[in-house]
């Protein structure tokens, strides 16, 4: 699931990168790289929970 969500994240960060670089209006460049940071801080818990998640895989049922 984490790695359909960092993939969903991803291309809309491309397609932000995209925009961004056709140099928008002041007000819409805004809201694109406000966009990006909610979508930064979303992938970051995003990788934090794989993390979590292969870490508790790893340990011996008696530890997690």
């Amino acid at each position: 699931m984490e790695g359909d969500a960092l993939t969903r994240i991803t291309e809309r960060l491309d397609s932000l990168a995209r925009e961004l670089d056709s140099e928008p209006e002041e007000g819409r460049a805004a809201e694109l790289v406000r966009e990006a940071s909610e979508l930064a801080a979303e992938a970051g818990r995003e990788v934090e929970a794989a993390l979590r998640g292969t870490s508790q895989a790893q340990r011996p049922p008696s530890e997690a």
